[in-house]
């Protein structure tokens, strides 16, 4: 059995999403159109468009189409899927159409991606703790594709109860969790920072409410300590928001980090104030590492992160001050943090390649 995809994802997310499937004794081949060659994966084939037309989008997605429609002609896969709703898993959906083959599509941001054609996706519109617009013109046309696919993969319970509300049918979803390799775990570190943030610097992240609740919190904890790890085209201003906010002797901004489970290992918590996510990896990680999460309620977070048992769940992103009661709760109290951390690795004890193994069998086997 061969599989054809389509994807824009980091090298990364393609190996944790891409490495299960190959562990299925019928899947014969992978074949992924892409921007460019990925990692080397067993029974996995890359097929990339022309390097120069990847400098203008528009023709690179049209390069990419053509690349999967013939591809489906030669290859004649059982299944065409795609990674992201648009354009990838539009793409694959139009494909699978015309071929007559059978179609999946991967919702890795959550709903939010049923929105993006229509204006993008712009901060505060689409906050997942807060009530999402209704669906409408043109993406009518996207929950259509997803109605009318074979089936649909979403990172959690929120997406998944989001796309049933609007008309979905629950046998056709599959919920398909992240999963992190054997670097992330926890080890005996000095601790040397209170928190660590560990993901892009973008608008949606929401960073500068993690710098004002430190501000909120120098007069009770003084030699806070903080590491931001990423980077983004916020960078800047958070920089200059943080020297604003008088935190240089609190914050450390660390930039890019390849070894980033040695960065949660030397953190007592990790935090995160994003106003809507998929499901980050950064969660997996932290919690894989034995580190407590302080986390907004950004939808599907709340699958694994459990409130007052793994961490503590704000419930908008922007309360400052309740992200600095919640930091101050933990700091304040070893004995929790402990508990916390104890809890943390239980909760992703299941979280591994078996378990999406076993729901992509479940998926194959729904689709004969």
């Amino acid at each position: 059995m061969k599989i054809l995809i389509t994807m824009g994802l980091a090298d990364r997310s393609l190996d944790n999403f891409i490495t299960p499937i190959t562990k299925i004794g019928n899947i014969d081949e992978i074949l992924i159109v892409r921007d460019t060659e990925g990692p080397k994966i067993n029974k996995v084939r890359y097929i990339t468009p022309p390097k120069w037309s990847i400098q203008f989008p528009i023709l690179k997605t049209v390069f990419k189409f053509l690349i999967l429609l013939r591809t489906a002609c030669y290859e004649k896969p059982y299944l065409i899927h795609g990674f992201l709703l648009f354009p990838y898993g539009i793409m694959s959906y139009i494909v699978g159409k015309i071929m007559r083959k059978k179609i999946g599509i991967s919702l890795i941001a959550g709903p939010v991606e049923l929105y993006m054609p229509r204006g993008g996706s712009p901060i505060g519109k689409y906050t997942y703790s807060k009530q999402l617009p209704k669906i409408v013109g043109i993406n009518k046309l996207l929950l259509y594709a997803i109605k009318t696919s074979n089936f649909v993969t979403v990172t959690g319970n929120f997406t998944k109860k989001f796309l049933e509300k609007n008309g979905v049918d629950k046998n056709n979803i599959f919920i398909l969790p992240h999963v992190v390799d054997d670097r992330f775990k926890a080890i005996k570190s000095e601790k040397i920072y209170d928190l660590v943030y560990i993901g892009r610097l973008a608008k949606v992240k929401h960073v500068e409410v993690i710098l004002k609740s430190i501000k909120i919190l120098i007069h009770k904890i003084p030699n806070i300590k903080v590491a931001i790890v990423g980077n983004g085209p916020e960078e800047e201003y958070l920089k200059s928001l943080s020297n604003d906010l008088g935190l240089n002797n609190n914050v450390i901004f660390k930039g890019y980090q390849s070894d980033v489970w040695n960065w949660y290992n030397c953190a007592k918590i990790s935090i995160l104030a994003s106003e809507r996510e998929g499901f980050p990896y950064s969660v997996i990680e932290s919690l894989s590492c034995g580190v407590p999460v302080i986390t907004s309620n950004f939808g599907d977070v709340t699958d694994v992160v459990k409130n007052k048992y793994n961490g503590i769940i704000i419930k908008h992103h922007c309360e400052a001050q309740q992200f600095a009661i919640a930091i101050d709760e933990l700091l304040n109290s070893p004995q929790k943090l402990e508990e916390y951390g104890v809890n943390a690795l239980e909760s992703i004890k299941n979280q591994d390649n078996k378990k999406i193994i076993t729901i992509w069998n479940s998926i194959l086997q729904k689709l004969k």
